[in-house]
């Protein structure tokens, strides 16, 4: 790597964000003792307040990595068993799978649905109110995993909230208390703290924003509290990246412990340590995780054996990820991705259209287009290259994938899991669902499709949703798409798979599989 320069990153930086639109806080720490943190565009459009290395930040999931030095610290006083049942510590979790523990809580091995994207099943608009008491609620009624708890990663939110729960109930303190005594204090993050309702504006009036036919202030209204709860500053971010990048055990026991990840049952290594991904190439590691809700945004990346760290913090609902890697490689720091060589063969295979694998729960659209091929599973679609005569990986080395007589054979590395796809028949079908209503008892949600089986709405908890088209897939197969939600990144595609007795759907996004409806009315 390069010593950083700060006039050049001044300057990569300027041509990032606009000073008069919502900005970005970007930080940097390399070895030798460089610091670099500034603010660049505006905290808040109508009162013209700049971006500053001081302006308050709604970190989020960033929350999860400061729950887990917590349960780790306690691990070692003996208070928490890394190994052991939730329901040891707490009565009301004992009905969860026997076989989950609370290590495959924090590295999101539960097999737990995702209580984030589950609540748009309950009615719920982006702009809908959403309480702790709703939050606990629905944890609670989702105690079927997806796959036996260790089996893969999945990542779900609602893992954070029980660990809260028994963090709480261990210690005898709460959360906020904890986090304020153990690490906050000790690393003098003396502007960061806890803020469960996303309602509440922030003391000094840093604004989150989105763009719609120009700049909108964003409205959440939901509470959250372990999985995504931190308000804090670059400032005080930087502190928590220095004391991980060298580790002071006296001030922060535990802290060199955050990056042990699970093996996958196949042997091969895990990616997701304790609130923090994980990825190596050769002897070097990258750690890096991302928070985000509606109009904030923001990615921090580790270097641990080049002793880097980057942060972006952004007040926009915008990806701030290829900005933190822009930085990176400003500074000669090259993200440990796999590097996948291309080897396109002279006569590829076919690929393209629509493929299920029924025990895995998910969907896969391929398409080959101008720019390349691509592979969707319902989140953002991945660009492919070929690597052999039937073989492809997503640029990252994530996804695996080998063309097959009748589909194709996916490995998701990150994730954990293997699966065949079957190709499927491409056929409409939305008249099957014409004027149909749809139950799922235990989350007390109503799917309703129009006469003509076009679009539907949701009925629930929540409320009613708004109308989503609804879109043919193949032959029993249908999908919608949820871009805005309560939470951000929203669930993106819900696909609903239509039984052969048309009397139940099974309905699915990436991260909460094989909810299954039956036919009412």
């Amino acid at each position: 790597m390069r010593r950083p320069d700060e006039k050049h990153l001044d300057q990569v930086c300027e041509a990032l964000f606009d000073p008069a639109e919502p900005g970005a806080a970007v930080g940097v720490l390399a070895a030798g003792g460089f610091r670099y943190a500034k603010g660049f565009g505006l905290a808040n459009l109508a009162q013209q307040i700049p971006f500053t290395a001081k302006s308050r930040f709604r970190a989020c999931s960033i929350s999860k990595q400061f729950v887990c030095l917590l349960v780790r610290q306690l691990e070692q006083e003996r208070l928490i068993d890394l190994d052991a049942h939730p329901g040891r510590y707490l009565d009301a979790l004992s009905s969860f799978p026997p076989t989950l523990t609370v290590r495959h809580l924090c590295q999101n091995r539960s097999g737990l649905l995702d209580y984030w994207c589950v609540a748009m099943l309950t009615g719920a608009r982006a702009e809908s109110r959403f309480t702790l008491q709703q939050g606990e609620e629905l944890i609670q009624s989702l105690r079927e995993p997806m796959f036996n708890p260790g089996a893969q990663y999945s990542y779900s939110n609602g893992n954070w909230r029980i660990l809260e729960w028994i963090i709480e109930a261990v210690s005898g303190n709460t959360l906020p208390t904890l986090l304020e005594a153990r690490i906050f204090a000790p690393l003098g993050m003396q502007d960061t703290g806890w803020g469960s309702d996303t309602s509440l504006p922030l003391a000094d009036g840093t604004t989150g924003y989105w763009q719609c036919g120009g700049w909108q202030e964003e409205i959440t209204r939901i509470c959250w509290s372990g999985d995504a709860a931190l308000v804090t500053t670059l400032d005080d971010l930087l502190k928590w990246e220095a004391a991980l990048l060298q580790p002071d055990l006296r001030r922060l026991p535990m802290a060199d412990r955050l990056d042990q990840a699970l093996p996958h049952p196949d042997g091969s290594r895990g990616s997701y340590a304790f609130g923090i991904n994980v990825w190596r190439e050769g002897t070097r590691w990258m750690h890096w995780h991302g928070g985000a809700l509606r109009g904030w945004r923001m990615s921090q990346f580790r270097f641990p054996q080049d002793q880097v760290a980057i942060v972006v913090l952004m007040n926009r609902t915008e990806n701030p990820t290829p900005h933190a890697l822009r930085i990176a490689r400003e500074i000669g720091i090259q993200p440990t991705w796999d590097d996948n060589h291309a080897a396109t063969p002279a006569n590829p295979p076919k690929l393209g259209g629509i493929y299920r694998c029924a025990a895995l729960g998910l969907v896969a659209e391929i398409a080959a287009n101008s720019r390349g091929i691509t592979l969707d599973l319902g989140g953002e679609a991945l660009m492919l290259v070929w690597t052999g005569p039937a073989t492809l990986a997503s640029t990252n080395g994530f996804f695996q994938l080998s063309v097959t007589a009748g589909g194709v054979h996916l490995h998701a590395r990150h994730f954990g899991w293997q699966g065949e796809f079957a190709a499927l028949p491409l056929r409409d079908d939305r008249l099957q669902l014409a004027a149909a209503r749809f139950r799922h008892d235990g989350l007390g949600s109503t799917l309703r499709f129009s006469a003509d089986g076009r679009s539907l709405t949701i009925e629930g908890a929540a409320g009613v949703s708004d109308a989503y088209p609804l879109r043919t897939l193949a032959a029993g197969v249908f999908a919608y798409h949820c871009n805005r939600a309560l939470d951000e990144v929203p669930p993106g595609r819900f696909t609903l798979c239509l039984s052969d007795d048309l009397q139940h759907l099974d309905v699915s996004c990436l991260i909460a599989r094989g909810l299954r409806y039956r036919r009412i009315g």
